[in-house]
């Protein structure tokens, strides 16, 4: 399967709407609706055919589309970094096991900033007894208490800053918030890991001047996208239901999206 997408606004709507509408038999109102999130955005998920066919059309019709694997990469196909050292001609990154990875700032081709969220949602039936007057009375002190049930929801969320940094040789490295040693900052280091990511987003676009950067996937990177599987898992017992939504598969797939229209042309 594959996933279509765009990597930028529409400049002529109506006519982009049409193009999806005739080939993936929406509406146009529903094609209006694919069209309206920010790019890079999904816009269907279809057979390679189909998706080529799709992309054909909405380059005719003036937009940036592209067509992915519906299986992107992850953490798993990318050096995800531990360490990294940095100098006039090149970068290192050291994972926690396995190969470094070292690329020239030359060889550097894109420099993603994004972020991506972990949602967990609880609801929880809780019953209780109190006194009750009334029950006493119609019962004759039969009955003192009376039950109740009340729900009570609650809901944690945690954020991670991600850097993804692209070589012009095809591979990719990872610079976590959660899984980086900041020491590698050396006198830049920074009170927060939020800070620390900023800063370590600013040396890298200052030593890749030629490379490609973009940081809409920190807005992007924290939505649930359509079409994704895996995304959201949920569990229930007589007295609890638990919804969790992770994101990172959002991140990774938009991610892949920008890549591609990197590859062909379509971006910046």
């Amino acid at each position: 399967m594959k996933l279509v997408a765009i990597v930028r606004p529409a400049t002529r709507p109506d006519e982009a709407a049409r193009a999806v509408a005739g080939a993936t038999g929406l509406t146009l109102a529903e094609a209006r609706m694919r069209l309206a999130p920010e790019p890079p955005s999904l816009l269907a998920r279809l057979e390679p055919d189909r998706a080529r066919s799709l992309v054909v059309a909405l380059r005719e019709a003036g937009l940036a589309a592209v067509a992915v694997d519906a299986r992107c990469p992850t953490d798993k196909d990318r050096t995800v970094a531990h360490a990294f050292a940095m100098d006039d001609a090149r970068i290192t990154f050291t994972p926690r096991f396995g190969d470094s990875m070292g690329v020239e700032w030359t060889h550097v081709m894109a420099i993603l900033r994004g972020v991506r969220a972990s949602r967990t949602e609880v609801k929880r039936t809780e019953k209780s007894k109190s006194f009750s007057v009334g029950a006493a009375v119609v019962t004759g002190g039969l009955k003192m208490t009376r039950a109740s049930t009340r729900t009570v929801r609650s809901s944690e969320e945690a954020i991670e800053q991600v850097l993804l940094v692209y070589s012009r040789g095809g591979r990719v490295a990872a610079l976590a918030e959660a899984q980086l040693d900041f020491s590698c900052l050396g006198t830049g280091m920074q009170p927060s890991s939020t800070g620390n990511m900023l800063e370590l987003a600013r040396r890298l676009r200052e030593k890749a001047k030629g490379a490609f950067y973009d940081e809409r996937l920190m807005r992007l990177g924290r939505r649930p996208l359509p079409f994704l599987m895996g995304g959201e898992s949920r569990s229930q017992t007589p007295a609890m239901a638990t919804t969790h939504t992770d994101t990172s598969d959002s991140l990774d797939t938009l991610a892949e999206v920008m890549r591609q229209a990197l590859a062909e042309a379509l971006l910046p």
